[in-house]
């Protein structure tokens, strides 16, 4: 069975914080792993997905290590010569993808393939504000800020979750996220707690057992949120602040029936 894309570009929006490598290596699986494209928001450049190593259960945090320590294209103590030839062969610019390319992941909003690709098919997931800021604050101190994201946080070892995500560069970061267009505009549209779901359309299989119906609410009381200080009044704050991005992952969670 084909998959829903039907043979259109598909232009996979990533929010930090949000997917994982087996969304990666689903991708592979459903185009083929040459055809697919990563992103590389440091080089603003493209890597072939075939070129970074995937083990299952890999995690994006431990996967963007291992490519920073075994490739050298990426390791820090490579020359700007070595990578400027490396580049010739492991990275494509934006208007010189692969006439092959059959899916772009990353970082980036669908404006930036602007008069490259005819009708893209575009798609994103969404996640829980509150969930995506501690997915953020967990790489972040794993990897003491050295993280490739759209937003630079200085690292402090000292800095407490509560006061890290409600910087203001993280406001409303997911709707900022769907660039010129509106949620309604996507081609595809997912949220992480149903990612098998969401590529279960991508295969065009029934996806309608994936989505889980029952509410589910936050448990202050929940270890998770007690070590991270997280209060009813902080998160009322954090819901004020972040009033667009709670409306869109709502929105999201009614597309898929998700309540």
């Amino acid at each position: 069975m084909a998959d829903i894309t039907s043979q259109r570009v598909h232009v996979s929006v990533n929010i930090e914080g949000i997917t994982n490598s087996s969304f990666l290596a689903e991708l592979g699986n459903i185009y083929g792993s040459d055809r697919v494209l990563i992103y590389k928001l440091s080089h603003k450049k493209f890597i072939r997905l075939s070129e970074i190593p995937i083990k299952p259960g890999q995690s994006l945090i431990k996967l963007g290590k291992d490519l920073l320590v075994n490739s050298p294209l990426f390791n820090n103590k490579t020359s700007d010569e070595n990578i400027s030839s490396l580049d010739q062969n492991l990275l494509f610019a934006r208007k010189d993808l692969p006439a092959n390319t059959a899916a772009v992941h990353g970082h980036f909003t669908p404006s930036l393939f602007k008069g490259v690709f005819e009708n893209p098919f575009v798609s994103i997931i969404l996640k829980d504000p509150l969930e995506r800021m501690i997915s953020l604050y967990d790489e972040w101190k794993l990897t003491k800020g050295d993280v490739n994201w759209r937003v630079t946080i200085p690292f402090d070892k000292k800095i407490k979750f509560i006061d890290f995500a409600v910087e203001e560069s993280f406001c409303n970061f997911q709707s900022r996220s769907l660039g010129n267009k509106r949620l309604g505009d996507y081609d595809l549209v997912g949220v992480a707690k149903c990612q098998a779901g969401f590529i279960a359309q991508l295969k065009n299989k029934d996806w309608t057992g994936y989505v889980n119906q029952k509410h589910s609410s936050i448990q202050l009381d929940h270890p998770k949120y007690k070590n991270l200080e997280i209060t009813s009044n902080f998160l009322s704050h954090f819901q004020e602040i972040n009033q667009m991005d709670y409306s869109i992952y709502q929105q999201a969670k009614d597309y898929i029936g998700y309540c």
